[in-house]
């Protein structure tokens, strides 16, 4: 269900960093999506900067809401979990590919939250998600 944003005036204008500050979730099936990594099905995984796995984790939590009966304009919030996080030019680059793949009209809601560590030390980021499916 397609999400309704706000954007509070008290609030920093958050949608040219490719998130909400608020989103309302119509009623619908709520649908969590667990940590997604870049592993793939046959649990091998994908090597790459932080961005490719970023692309990739983004990619199976598509995978994940499609699956509910959902779409990508359903998912109504998003954690990403980040070890070592640099703010800078990382924070760049998660913004530039949340822009890239939500724009900046409706993008769901997105927590960026650094970490000491994942499950495997291959892992550079992990992403999970929240939808609201018909």
């Amino acid at each position: 269900m397609p999400r309704q944003t706000l954007q509070p005036p008290e609030l920093f204008p958050s949608k040219r960093w490719g998130f909400s500050q608020v989103v309302i979730s119509p009623p619908g099936r709520i649908v969590h999506i667990a940590g997604q990594v870049a592993w793939d099905a046959d649990e091998n995984p994908i090597a790459g900067t932080r961005e490719d796995q970023f692309r990739q984790a983004l990619k199976h939590v598509f995978i994940a809401v499609e699956a509910a009966g959902g779409a990508p304009d359903d998912i109504q919030s998003l954690r990403f979990y980040i070890p070592n996080f640099e703010s800078g030019t990382e924070a760049d680059m998660i913004s530039r590919v949340l822009v890239e793949t939500f724009g900046t009209d409706s993008p769901p809601a997105s927590s960026w939250i650094g970490v000491q560590a994942l499950a495997q030390p291959e892992y550079l980021i992990e992403v999970d998600a929240m939808a609201i499916v018909p």
